[in-house]
């Protein structure tokens, strides 16, 4: 009677270490994902998965998902997911513009302002603080876009072919590079 029960202890023994292994793979996993530990509040990464709602603010005229809405012990925080790698000298400032758009739209909807967002590139992560002076900016560029949308024509900003070839306006741009 005594050797069953020590087979019930041991196989519940390596059941737990076996739950254990793959619990601290999972929080390596998420450590190494740029996600901050906390409760996952909405995610827009899985396609075969329902999609929340957008975020929406209709006094702002803005809506977007950031990939992941993470409930952390310092506030609501945004994380948004790059494929590419991030550059050396930061993160590029489209993505940082909309970081902060979603740090809006999340202040917005909540009444609860983020301390900070995620921008998560395939081999790092930065941390984007967020607070009244990038809300400015970010209004300020929005502000800009709506002000483009009335103009007869728009230039292009920049000289890099590799911003041209996936341009949706490519075909039928008359300033397009290469």
């Amino acid at each position: 009677m005594v050797r069953p029960m020590v087979a019930v202890v041991l196989l519940l023994a390596i059941v737990f270490l076996l739950a254990l292994l793959v619990w601290v793979r999972a929080v390596r996993r998420i450590a190494r994902s740029g996600v901050p530990l906390g409760r996952v509040i909405s995610q827009d990464t899985d396609r075969r998965r329902a999609l929340h709602r957008p975020l929406v603010s209709l006094h702002h005229g803005l809506a977007g998902k950031p990939d992941y809405l993470v409930e952390t012990n310092e506030g609501l925080v945004p994380v948004e997911l790059k494929s590419r790698d991030s550059p050396r000298s930061g993160p590029y400032a489209s993505d940082t513009t909309q970081l902060t758009a979603y740090c809006v739209l999340v202040e917005a909807a909540t009444g609860v302002t983020p301390p900070y967002g995620i921008i998560q590139y395939a081999n790092r992560s930065w941390r984007t603080e967020y607070g009244p002076h990038a809300r400015e900016q970010v209004l300020l560029i929005i502000e800009e876009i709506r002000g483009a949308r009335d103009l007869q024509s728009v230039h292009r900003n920049h000289s890099c072919p590799a911003r041209c070839r996936p341009c949706g306006f490519r075909e039928t741009c008359e300033e397009r590079i290469g």
